[in-house]
C-alpha cells in the first residue's frame, strides 16, 4: 500500500525539569504576557494556582479556579467572562485536563495565548482538541488557537497525586497511543511516538501506582504522557467517541479512558495487525489487549461501568450514538458491535 500523509506542526516550546515550575515568570514574560489569568479547579488546584499567580507575580491578572471536567458551557461562559473582567492578554492553566481545557474553551474565543503547567498525565496541553459539554452532549473540535504556547512539565508537581488519579489519568493517556496506530491521520513520526510512549508507560505506570514517591518513574510517565498528547493529534476513533458519548452523560473523563480501553483494544486487535505488532512490541508481551486488561486489574480504580454511574438503560444511546458516526478505520463499527462493547465493560 503506497504512503500518503500529511504531518501539521503546531509550534510549541516545552520546558521540562523538575522545579521547573520557578520559571513561570519567566516563560510568562517569553510570551510577553503583562495580564495572565491564571485558572485551576476548586481545592487542591487553587491552592497550586494560587501559587502560581505568586511567581507570576505582576504579571499575574488574578486567579480563575472554577474548573470543572467536561467544561459545561455555563462553566466556560463563566471563564470567558472573568478573562474579561481581569483584562487578560494571556492564560495560564494549571492542573489536569479540566484547567486546560476550560483555558482552551477561552482561548477558542479570545484567541488568548497558552502557557500550560500539566500535573496529570492527560496529554491535553499538547492538543488542538478542545471540548465543551451541555445537558447530555459532548461537543469537540479543532484550532490552531487553542494549543498551548509553552507547556512547563514538572515532574515535582506530580509527586502529591493519588494512586488512583495517577493510574486513571495514565490509562487515559495509553488509550491515545493505542488509537494512534490505526488514527486516520497517523504519520510515522505520530506512529513513533506512540510506540516510545507506551514503552515508557509499560514499564513506569505500574511503578508510580505503586509509590507514588518513585520520581524517576514520575518522570518518565509525565515524558510518555507529552509523546501521547502529541499522538492524539493524529485523529481518533471508536475509542474516544465512546469516551466522549460516555463524558456527556456526565461520566468521570479518566477512568472512563481506562475502563473501556481494554475492550476497544481488543475489538480492533482482531483485524489490525500491523497495530498489534507495535503494540506487542512496545509493551514485550505477545497478547497486548490482555496486557492492558492486567494493567487495569491491577491498579485502584473502577473497573466497570456501572462502577462509574452509568445507567443501564443508557447503553443503547451511547451505541446508537457512535452508530451514527460510521466510522470505518481500521474496520467499520456497527450499533451492535458496539453494543456488545459497552455490555461487556459494563
Amino acid at each position: 500500500m503506497a504512503l500518503s500523509f500529511i504531518h501539521d506542526v503546531t509550534p510549541q516550546r516545552v520546558v521540562f525539569a523538575r522545579g521547573a515550575v520557578t520559571r513561570a515568570g519567566e516563560e510568562a514574560e517569553r510570551l510577553k504576557l503583562a495580564r495572565a489569568l491564571v485558572i485551576a479547579t476548586p481545592g487542591s488546584g487553587q491552592r497550586l494556582g494560587a501559587r502560581i499567580a505568586e511567581l507570576l507575580g505582576p504579571r499575574s491578572a488574578g486567579l480563575h479556579a472554577r474548573a470543572v471536567i467536561h467544561v459545561p458551557r455555563a462553566v466556560a461562559q463563566a471563564g470567558l467572562a472573568a478573562a474579561q473582567a481581569a483584562k487578560a492578554d494571556g492564560l495560564v492553566a494549571v492542573g489536569g485536563g479540566a484547567a486546560i481545557g476550560l483555558a482552551k474553551a477561552i482561548a477558542l474565543e479570545t484567541r488568548l495565548p497558552i502557557l500550560a503547567i500539566p500535573t496529570t498525565y492527560s496529554g491535553s496541553e499538547a492538543t488542538p482538541i478542545y471540548g465543551t459539554s451541555e445537558g447530555e452532549r459532548k461537543f469537540t473540535g479543532r484550532d490552531p488557537a487553542v494549543v498551548p504556547r509553552t507547556i512547563i512539565y514538572d515532574p515535582d508537581l506530580t509527586a502529591g497525586l493519588p494512586a488512583a488519579v495517577s493510574a486513571a489519568s495514565g490509562m487515559n493517556a495509553i488509550a491515545h497511543c493505542v488509537e494512534g496506530f490505526w488514527a486516520s491521520d497517523r504519520t510515522p513520526v505520530t506512529v513513533a511516538m506512540a510506540s516510545e510512549a507506551m514503552r515508557r508507560f509499560g514499564k513506569n505506570l505500574p511503578r508510580v501506582v505503586a509509590d507514588g514517591k518513585d520520581m524517576d518513574a514520575r518522570e518518565e510517565c509525565l515524558v510518555a504522557s507529552w509523546l501521547a498528547g502529541i499522538v492524539l493529534t493524529a485523529g481518533t476513533a471508536l475509542h474516544h467517541k465512546l469516551a466522549h458519548v460516555l463524558g456527556g452523560l456526565g461520566l468521570p473523563h479518566a477512568e472512563t479512558h481506562a475502563i473501556i480501553l481494554p475492550h476497544v483494544t481488543g475489538f480492533y486487535l482482531e483485524t489490525a495487525t500491523e497495530a498489534r505488532d507495535r503494540l506487542a512490541q512496545a509493551l514485550g508481551t505477545p497478547d497486548p489487549a490482555a496486557a492492558i486488561a492486567a494493567m487495569l486489574r491491577g491498579f485502584p480504580i473502577p473497573q466497570r461501568l456501572r462502577e462509574v454511574g452509568l445507567a443501564a438503560d443508557k447503553l443503547d444511546f451511547v451505541a446508537g450514538e457512535v452508530g451514527k458516526m460510521a466510522l470505518k478505520e481500521p474496520r467499520p463499527v456497527s450499533v451492535a458491535q458496539a453494543r456488545a462493547i459497552l455490555d461487556a465493560a459494563y
